[in-house]
C-alpha cells in the first residue's frame, strides 16, 4: 500500500533530526539533563536550618526563652553568639549567618514595668526570600512571647486560661492553604522552568524546520516528497516534532513521578493542554522558519521572543504589579495563557472548562501560525516547481 505524502515528509523530518546534532542536543539530551538536574537542585523543597546569630544583651529567663524559640524554629539554625565585643555594623560582612537578632539590655525588665520593648531583628535582605523568611520567623516569635507574658499575667491576675486567650486573641485567623501548602520549592518551580523550558527547546528546534531545506539545497526534495501539497509537507513536519514534543512530555511526567511532585488526577486533561500547547510552539517556530530565509536569523528571533517568557508570563511576578506595556507584551506570549491554564490543571485540580478561556487564546497562535507557514509555503512551492520543473500531483 502507497504511503500517504504526509507520512513520507514525517519519517523523512525523523530521520533529518536524528542525524542533527543540534536538534538531537535540544529535543533529547538537554531535557534529560537539565530536568534531573533542576529537580535534585531542588529535592530539599524548602528552606530549613537558614544561619542565624542571636546577641542576647539581657541575660534573662525571658530572653533565654526567646533564643529556644529561635533555635526550635525549624527553619532556623543559631550558628553563632555575639557577645560584646562583636561590632554590629558589619556583622554581614565578616559573617555567613543570614540574620541576626538582637535581645536589648533590660528587654524582661521592661516587659514585667508593662513597657514596651523591641526584639531587633537584623536581616540580610540581599535575597529576598531569606530576608522575607526571617521577618516571618521574628514576627511568629514576637507574637508567641507576648501573648504568653500577658496571659501569664491574667492568670496571675485570677482569670482563667481560657478566658485570658479570649482576651488576648478576640479574633483569631484561620488560615487554610489549598494549594502547594508545603510551601516547596521543588513542587512550584521545577514544573514551571521544565514547562518553559519545553516552550524553548520545541521552537528553537521548529524554526530551523524548512530554512534549513535551504541551506541544504534539500528544497526541491522536500517539494516531491510530499507531492507539491504544502498541507501535506506541513503535516508531516508536524506530526514529526510532534512526535519530539510528545516524548519531552513524557519525561516531564516521569520526573513528576520520579520526585513524588503532587498533582491533581487530571491526567486526560493535562495531556490535552500539554499537546496543544506543543502545537503552538511548533507552528509558531514553523512560522519563522517559513518566511525567513536566513537560519541564524529565525533563531535569533526565536531566542528574542522566548528569553523573556518565564518573566513576563507572571511566574515570577504578577501581571498586574507589572507595568502596563510588560504586562501586554507576556499577553503575546503563549506560555502566559499555558501557565495558567496549567496551575489550574496540576495545582487547584480544576474541571476543564475552566482552562477553556486559556486554550482559546493558545488556538488562536496555533492558528496565526499554521496559517501563516502554510501561505509561505505554498509561496516557496510554486516558486520551486516553476523554477525547477518538479512534477506533482496535488498543488494544495
Amino acid at each position: 500500500m502507497k504511503k500517504p505524502a504526509f507520512i513520507k515528509i514525517a519519517e523523512r523530518e525523523l530521520e533529518f533530526i536524528s542525524k542533527d546534532k543540534f536538534a538531537v542536543t535540544l529535543l533529547v539530551i538537554l531535557p534529560v539533563i537539565v530536568y534531573l538536574f533542576l529537580s535534585f537542585v531542588y529535592i530539599k523543597g524548602a528552606l530549613r536550618d537558614i544561619p542565624v546569630a542571636v546577641y542576647d544583651a539581657d541575660h534573662s529567663e525571658v530572653s533565654r526563652t526567646v533564643t529556644s524559640m529561635i533555635e526550635s524554629s525549624p527553619a532556623m539554625n543559631i550558628t553563632y553568639y555575639l557577645s560584646s565585643g562583636d561590632e554590629l555594623e558589619d556583622f554581614f560582612l565578616k559573617h555567613d549567618e543570614l540574620a541576626l537578632f538582637y535581645i536589648p539590655s533590660g528587654f524582661a525588665k521592661d516587659i514585667y514595668r508593662n513597657k514596651s520593648t523591641r526584639l531587633v531583628v537584623f536581616t540580610n535582605s540581599a535575597n529576598i526570600v531569606y530576608g522575607n523568611m526571617m521577618y516571618r520567623e521574628a514576627a511568629t516569635i514576637a507574637g508567641t512571647v507576648s501573648a504568653g507574658i500577658t496571659i501569664s499575667r491574667l492568670e496571675h491576675a485570677g482569670i482563667d486560661h481560657n478566658t485570658s486567650m479570649g482576651l488576648i486573641m478576640p479574633v483569631k485567623v484561620y488560615s487554610k492553604i489549598l494549594f502547594n501548602p508545603w510551601f516547596n520549592y521543588l513542587y512550584y518551580l521545577v514544573p514551571g522552568i521544565m514547562t518553559v523550558l519545553l516552550q524553548m527547546f520545541i521552537f528553537f528546534v521548529s524554526a530551523r524546520a524548512f530554512n534549513k531545506e535551504i541551506r541544504f539545497g534539500t528544497l526541491h526534495e522536500m517539494v516531491e516528497t510530499g507531492n507539491g501539497s504544502a498541507l501535506q509537507i506541513l503535516t508531516g513536519k508536524l506530526l514529526a516534532y510532534l512526535s519530539y514534543g510528545l516524548s519531552i512530555i513524557m519525561l516531564i511526567a516521569i520526573i513528576f513521578m520520579l520526585f513524588d511532585i503532587p498533582f491533581k488526577q487530571k491526567i486526560v486533561e493535562l495531556i490535552v493542554l500539554f499537546t496543544i500547547f506543543t502545537i503552538v510552539n511548533i507552528s509558531l517556530g514553523f512560522m519563522l522558519s517559513a518566511t525567513i530565509d536566513d537560519e541564524l536569523v529565525a533563531l535569533d528571533l526565536a531566542f528574542f521572543y522566548n528569553s523573556p517568557a518565564f518573566v513576563f508570563s507572571g511566574f515570577t511576578f504578577p501581571l498586574f504589579g507589572m507595568p502596563f506595556f510588560n504586562s501586554l507584551y507576556g499577553q503575546f506570549i503563549p506560555y502566559t495563557h499555558f501557565l495558567h491554564a496549567y496551575f489550574k490543571l496540576y495545582q487547584m485540580g480544576a474541571p476543564f472548562h475552566y482552562i477553556i478561556p486559556d486554550l482559546k487564546i493558545l488556538v488562536v497562535f496555533m492558528a496565526t501560525g499554521l496559517i501563516t507557514t502554510y501561505v509561505a509555503l505554498r509561496l516557496r512551492i510554486k516558486e520551486e516547481t516553476e523554477t525547477n520543473q518538479i512534477p506533482v500531483s496535488e498543488t494544495v
